[in-house]
Formats: structure tokens, C-alpha cells, sequence
């Protein structure tokens, strides 16, 4: 006899299983089957005889629920003999299908993975591949590339807005850009870290292999202004990310720049809209002459001054420097040396 594990689900948890018993795929329905009979503390065995599964395997489908959750719903396929393989009208509707999100085949997932083509290509063809390499010459025949998604807070607001609010914005900087007298930056900070790391050096056979490095994690951070004309960076360095420390930037800034209005654009940071800052702003004071804009909320990929520094860390990145300095003008060198097409 085998004991019924305990199952808890929440009513959304409730919700989302019931409509995964509608799902193309048996593995799928039935353990879906399986978790809300076992929520409603049916016994196993009855459970197991109408699913026509073991026992033990229900009970593998409920420890597996407890430990990851919906995501277990497309694991744990029984493995074939591998003996058929992927015809050519298979391998054309697993393009089409992968031209389309993972929820589109009842997937709960935003992007496509080994895992999930797996499973899905195992529940409809019943083929198995032993490689992974398969798998991964299926997405790339697909068009798809692998690389890090955009990652985005989930309070961002929608497309239609964020253009919307970026079209106010070119309106409000079209005069300042055509005007000797102004100039317009694109504006936000960074942090460069640094720990030495080597792997591996050639050294000859026999003679030790110690090397003195300095394993202390340092950081730099940096406020950089992007000029919407030139293309030429103002950069400079900051103990912390703070309004006080961004206070004095701004009054670098202008002393760069005499007697010209300053528009900066920039994200949404609570030292970019502090009380303290705008104290400083307005006739009369040391920022008189800048005027800030901001981004709209949550859309950091909407400031061009991301991709220089997307940019800088990338060629820092390709060699190992052992002193914290090193990465610190290797990063402010190529910054400062060049010019960027960036623009809002």
C-alpha cells in the first residue's frame, strides 16, 4: 500500500490545473488529473487505477509538484527507445511552432528552452534525441538565437505609453538640439566591479605555477553624459550613487559647459527627482541653467546612454587586468576615446 502524499493547492494553483486538463498532451492531463484528485485527498490507489499508472508514479508526480511547482507538468516524459527520428514535415511544424511563444502549446513559459522543446517534441512525436545539439539546431532553424532576454520590471508600462511619453520628449528637446547656445545629454549611472580571476597561464614544465593577485572586490561607480549632438561622453566618477553625489556632477557639468542651458534626460532614481536636487535647480541657484527631463518609468532601454555602456563593459571584458586601476582606465579610456550614435 502506498501512503498518498499531501497535496495543497491554492484556488489559482486550482484554477490553472483544471484548464490543463483541455491539453493536447495525456502526460499533462493526467497529472493534472492526478494533483486535484490528491488535493481532494482521493485515495491514491484509486487514482492510480484510473489513470492507469502506478501508484509510485503518482506519487513521483505529487513530490515533483512540491518541489517545483506547475513547471513539473512538462518534466519527467518516459524515455523511448530512440529509435524513430524527425521527418521533414515534423521538423517544418516544429519551426512554426516555434515561431510562437511557449504558451501558445499550453507551456508555461515566456521563452523556449532545451527542456520545453523537448518535452513538447517528445508529447507530440514521441522522438527523443540523446544531444542536446539536436534540440539546438532545431531553434536556430527556427530563427531563434541564444542570448540574454531583456529583462524588464513588471511595472513598466505598456508600449503604447512608453512611446507616447518618448514622443513628449524628442517635442521638448527638438529646439535645444538645434540651438548653439543649449546642449542635450542622455544621462544615468554605472558600477564597474572588478575581482581578479585567472584559470589558467602557460608556464613551463615543472616550475610552480603560484601568481599573486589581488582577490579584494573593488567597484567604481560613474555618471556619464551622452551629448545628443557629438556623440562624446562627459564622464565622471562618483564615491556613491546618492543626491549629493549627483548634485556635484551636475555642478561639474555645468562648469564644463559655461554659459550654456543644459537639458539633461535621465531615468527615474529618487536622487534624480529628490527634494534636495530640485532645491538647486531654478534662477538664482548653482543649477539654474539645467533642466531635467525624465524617462518614462521602468523603460531603461529607452536611454541611449545603456548602450554605451553596454558598449565599454564589453571591450573591458576580453582581457584580464590584475589591479582594480587597470579595469578603471581600460573603462574610462575607451569611454573617453570615442563617440557614440546613441540618440533618444
Amino acid at each position: 500500500m502506498v501512503a498518498a502524499p499531501k497535496i495543497a493547492l491554492t484556488d489559482e494553483e486550482i484554477t490553472i490545473l483544471k484548464s490543463y486538463k483541455r491539453s493536447r498532451f495525456s502526460l499533462v492531463q493526467h497529472k493534472a488529473e492526478a494533483l486535484l484528485l490528491l488535493n481532494g485527498n482521493i485515495d491514491i490507489n484509486f487514482i492510480a487505477d484510473f489513470l492507469d499508472r502506478r501508484p509510485s508514479t503518482v506519487t513521483t508526480w505529487a513530490k515533483d509538484y512540491q518541489r517545483i511547482r506547475m513547471a513539473s507538468l512538462y518534466t519527467g516524459h518516459a524515455a523511448n527507445t530512440n529509435a524513430s527520428k524527425l521527418t521533414l514535415t515534423q521538423r517544418h511544424e516544429i519551426a512554426t511552432v516555434l515561431s510562437t511563444p511557449p504558451s501558445a502549446q499550453d507551456i508555461p513559459a515566456q521563452f523556449w528552452t532545451v527542456p520545453h522543446l523537448k518535452d513538447w517534441i517528445t508529447s507530440q512525436f514521441d522522438v527523443i534525441y540523446d544531444s542536446d545539439t539536436t534540440y539546438h539546431l532545431l531553434l536556430r532553424h527556427a530563427g531563434l538565437s541564444f542570448k540574454y532576454p531583456q529583462v524588464f520590471d513588471k511595472r513598466r508600462g505598456s508600449d503604447a505609453e512608453i512611446n507616447a511619453r518618448m514622443s513628449q520628449i524628442r517635442d521638448e528637446i527638438a529646439e535645444a538640439l538645434n540651438d548653439p547656445g543649449q546642449v542635450v545629454f542622455a544621462a544615468d549611472e554605472v558600477r564597474i566591479e572588478h575581482e581578479a580571476e585567472v584559470r589558467k597561464a602557460w608556464v613551463h614544465i615543472g616550475q610552480p605555477t603560484t601568481l599573486s593577485v589581488d582577490r579584494v572586490r573593488q567597484a567604481q561607480s560613474y555618471i556619464g553624459f551622452l551629448s545628443q549632438t557629438t556623440g562624446e561622453v562627459d564622464l565622471l566618477r562618483l564615491e556613491w550613487q546618492n543626491t549629493e553625489t549627483i548634485i556635484e556632477a551636475l555642478t561639474t557639468l555645468v562648469g564644463r559647459h559655461p554659459g550654456k542651458k543644459i537639458t539633461v534626460v535621465w531615468d527615474n532614481a529618487r536622487w534624480h527627482r529628490s527634494k534636495k536636487l530640485r532645491e538647486h535647480l531654478g534662477e538664482g541657484n548653482a543649477l539654474a541653467n539645467v533642466h531635467l527631463v525624465w524617462l518614462p518609468p521602468y523603460a531603461p532601454d529607452h536611454n541611449p546612454i545603456e548602450k554605451v555602456w553596454n558598449e565599454a563593459k564589453a571591450a573591458i571584458s576580453n582581457r584580464q587586468r590584475l589591479v582594480f586601476e587597470d579595469t578603471v582606465v581600460g573603462f574610462e579610456t575607451f569611454i573617453g576615446s570615442s563617440t557614440f550614435s546613441y540618440r533618444i
